[in-house]
């Protein structure tokens, strides 16, 4: 009888499994937009097919009678149905065909025939429950898949039979089959560690995702089976996790590994490179280099906050610390890609605009694909990123009025594009924008009064004129951004957005602190600029009274703007009976 069914698979089902195997894989990323599963279907039918004439052979026998080997190859047939509704979206149906493949081959799972079926199994529950939006589910299978894995490989000799060996007939070599299967295996459990690192991602269990996808482009670089770009883009976004931890050898050479792998790409070389691959190796390209330039920026910003905070003796410690801190290295050779940038915190000004100059470029070369228009929002970001590395390069500058010219050039930059930005479309966009353009003009004021204190003589009219207007400056944009929560209404609202109470609150917090940095013109002003300082600060009391919360995020703002409402009416008064003598 066990001839019957093989008869059968040789005489028609090996071609019939070729090409709904075919149609699944190859044909479906050709079906048009409005009949997306056409070959999914197709396929289904064919697998359906078969299972309904093998079907006849299974049920000549009872359960404990029949041949394993058919049995096992009902499996697969499931399994391949459970993954093909599942990429048609018909969750429900997929699950009922896994959940069978689980119960037949539960109790085989450790054995060399099932071990790879069973894999599959739970790594396609996994995938289902994540898309099911269920992350704890998912991990529940994709852990069982991995206990599997490492069960298999302590208990069994030699690699299990692989799936798709069931779906065409014998013809490997047994040495050369050997290796086939340990590497199918091999991918399998790569598989299970690729969708473990998304869902302890969703499940902002940051440090193991990160493992989970260090091991599997390890594991793909290992078995020479990736596709570069993919390795590239995932490598560099790995990069970024390191940078959050203050990890930059580890950022630093995924990155470098990310540039050498994508360049197996050879962008541009091959004729054959349809219009959209071409867009997404550009795009690869592109974003790569803004991981770069990500990875810059947090160093500067790194040191900064490092230099203010450590001793001298402390930043040796920590540097040496850095030094020896082994971490773990794709098996690729990329020192010379490393050495265009330090991993090291950085010291001093020539250390910062050495990294300044890399971030420079990086984002430069980003804006060759992300132009503004067409890729508006990205194009933003990456003009914020330069306004960024300028803001931290100041901060490593020694010379006033060099960091007052830097300061200028965020003004330009940030400027140009919020000018051409409709602020009914681009609203949150332009708000930022504003913000941070209230921020650097009062941020070079504070430059002026410190040049002004170390000339330590009475100051120029041309210097008064200049911190008064860049205050005047500062107040407008401030005044913008909180106008824009008018939303073409007459009045703001009652209360801010969530997330835009601080920020509200705390421009109005600077708006009367600048009316106090106005230089008068003579004691009438002066009165009417304290009488604004004092209006600001009230707006902000009021504001926190009618709203405890706001009040929380603003505790020690709200204390100075108290005794400070309490002390300016005195000011005034005293003001007055100077003026009258």
């Amino acid at each position: 009888m066990a001839t019957e069914w093989r008869h059968f698979l040789e005489e028609e089902g090996y071609e019939k499994f070729k090409e709904a195997i075919r149609l699944s894989d190859e044909e479906s990323k050709d079906d048009p937009d409005d009949d997306p599963f056409r070959s999914k279907y197709r396929s289904r039918e064919i697998f359906l097919e078969v299972k309904e004439k093998l079907k006849a052979y299974l049920e000549k026998f009872p359960e404990n009678d029949r041949d394993q080997e058919l049995v096992f190859l009902n499996c697969v047939i499931d399994l391949r149905l459970g993954i093909n509704y599942i990429d048609t979206e018909e969750l429900q149906s997929g699950e009922e065909y896994l959940a069978k493949v689980i119960d037949s081959t539960e109790k085989y799972k450790l054995d060399k025939n099932v071990a790879d079926i069973y894999l599959h199994a739970l790594n396609n529950l996994g995938i289902l429950w994540f898309g099911r939006r269920n992350p704890e589910k998912a991990l529940f299978y994709l852990l069982k898949a991995e206990e599997l894995y490492f069960q298999y490989r302590t208990e069994v000799d030699g690699a299990p039979k692989f799936v798709a060996e069931y779906l065409k007939p014998d013809g490997e070599e047994k040495e050369k089959l050997e290796h086939l299967r340990n590497a199918n295996f091999e991918n399998s459990y790569t598989h299970t560690l690729y969708y473990m690192a998304q869902v302890y991602a969703k499940l902002d269990e940051s440090e193991k995702s990160a493992s989970c996808c260090h091991k599997t482009l390890q594991r793909q670089l290992d078995a020479h089976k990736y596709n570069p770009l993919d390795w590239a883009i995932n490598a560099a976004t790995l990069s970024q996790y390191f940078v959050t931890k203050d990890d930059y050898p580890q950022a630093r050479h995924c990155l470098a590994c990310a540039e050498v792998i994508y360049e197996e790409t050879h962008l541009g070389e091959d004729e054959n490179v349809s219009d959209d691959d071409k867009e997404k190796l550009q795009q690869g390209k592109a974003d790569i280099r803004r991981c770069w330039a990500k990875y810059g920026l947090a160093l500067l910003e790194f040191s900064k906050d490092r230099l203010l905070k450590a001793s001298e003796e402390e930043e040796t410690k920590q540097d040496q610390d850095q030094i020896e801190k082994d971490f773990e290295k794709f098996n690729l050779e990329v020192a010379f890609r490393e050495e265009q940038i330090t991993c090291k915190p950085l010291r001093d000004f020539e250390e910062a605009r050495n990294v300044f100059l890399r971030v420079q470029t990086w984002l430069n070369e980003a804006k060759d694909f992300y132009v503004f228009d067409g890729r508006c929002t990205d194009y933003i970001e990456i003009i914020q990123d330069h306004s960024k590395a300028f803001k931290l390069l100041a901060f490593f500058e020694l010379n006033l009025d060099r960091q007052c010219k830097m300061h200028k050039r965020r003004i330009d930059m940030l400027l140009e594009i919020c000018n051409e930005l409709n602020p009914q479309h681009y609203l949150l966009v332009v708000r930022q924008l504003t913000y941070e353009l209230a921020e650097i003009y009062s941020s070079i004021l504070d430059i002026k009064y410190m040049i002004l204190r170390e000339e330590r003589e009475q100051p120029s009219v041309h210097a008064m004129k200049k911190i008064n207007s860049l205050a005047h400056q500062s107040i407008e944009k401030y005044q913008a951004y909180i106008d824009s929560f008018k939303e073409n209404k007459p009045d703001l609202p009652k209360e801010y957005p969530e997330l835009e109470t601080r920020p509200a609150l705390v421009a109005w917090f600077c708006m009367g602190r600048l009316y106090s940095k106005i230089f008068p013109s003579d004691v009438k002003e002066r009165l009417d600029y304290i009488k604004m300082t004092e209006k600001c600060y009230q707006y902000m009391i009021d504001y926190c009274q009618n709203y405890p919360k706001a009040a929380e995020c603003m505790h020690s703002e709200l204390e100075v703007c108290k005794e400070m409402v309490a002390l300016l009416p005195v000011k005034m008064e005293k003001i007055r009976q100077e003026a009258e003598i």
